[in-house]
């Protein structure tokens, strides 16, 4: 696909373009093809899925402590990655090595405030999973992957512009205006980026275009090429998650969420009172899930 289609009618100017072709965007790492490879057989080979992962120091260590972790909550501790395969399957294993590489992708810029973003990118992810569980046939899976990827391109713009920081400082006083502060002052922006990365790393149809439309609620009532009921359905519990990770992080209601939260709660067919119930059921699980993380 032509990155071209990212933009579809709202195509920027050359320098946008060129500005997102020459840009550094981190490509699948070889053990998560493998491991997607090895997802696709009719009888999955858990021992080669066992070496791959031993074979990765970091991630073997990323794969035991995750599988450990409050989120999985095992009644026994494992303590090998042949345990951890073999107690958690292969789709658990995704999310977790999803996570891992995406970290040690993007985490070399070293960027101030790195920590509190990827702290978020979990959090979001475990809530995004969370709703999606409470609406029939849609995929908690999916909705995880889609809470853990749906900012990834902020990572990417910090690793590449200077001064993004400052960007950021602006998009937090005016979030409505997200994608267009991020255009005019580097010609690109964090959900088209989101889509490259994710693309390049073999996420599902829908999972790329949910990255694209994220802060696009207008998808939810009208007709576009690519967003379909999955990629809407995405796309309202993204502004659900969020607004519950916002409060559970002490932070205040932003203005996308004022403006959106009719059109997302009314797509889920939710009413607003229904999202304190949700946060609340999540209270403990995400406190746990923090301080784990932070010891």
């Amino acid at each position: 696909m032509e990155l071209t289609d990212f933009f579809e009618a709202d195509l920027p100017d050359q320098l946008a373009l060129e500005t997102l072709r020459d840009l550094d965007v981190p490509s699948c790492p070889k053990i998560i093809l493998e491991l997607l490879h090895e997802a696709q057989r009719e009888d999955v080979d858990f021992i080669r899925v066992s070496r791959l992962i031993t074979g990765d120091v970091a991630m073997a260590a990323t794969v035991l402590k995750s599988a450990n972790s409050p989120f999985f909550a095992l009644r026994r501790k494992v303590e090998s990655v042949q345990q951890a395969v073999s107690v958690l399957g292969l789709r658990n294993l995704l999310k977790i090595i999803y996570g891992a590489a995406l970290k040690q992708s993007l985490d070399g810029a070293s960027r101030p405030g790195l920590d509190r973003f990827w702290e978020r990118s979990n959090l979001n992810a475990v809530v995004a999973a969370h709703l999606a569980g409470r609406l029939a046939g849609a995929s908690a899976d999916n909705a995880y992957t889609f809470g853990l990827f749906h900012n990834a391109g902020v990572a990417v713009m910090l690793r590449k512009f200077e001064g993004y920081e400052q960007t950021l400082e602006e998009v937090a006083a005016d979030p409505l205006r997200t994608t267009a502060i991020e255009d005019a002052r580097h010609h690109a922006n964090h959900v088209v980026v989101g889509a490259m990365l994710a693309r390049n790393w073999h996420l599902s149809e829908p999972l790329v275009w949910a990255i694209r439309y994220h802060h696009d609620l207008s998808v939810l009532d009208k007709p576009r090429k690519h967003a379909t009921p999955e990629v809407c359905q995405l796309v309202a519990i993204r502004l659900i998650a969020d607004r519950i990770v916002s409060r559970f992080l002490g932070q205040d209601d932003d203005a996308e969420w004022q403006q959106g939260k009719a059109a997302a709660l009314g797509h889920l067919g939710w009413a607003e009172e229904d999202i304190g119930g949700f946060a609340g059921s999540l209270e403990a699980e995400l406190r746990e899930i923090q301080a784990y993380r932070a010891a």
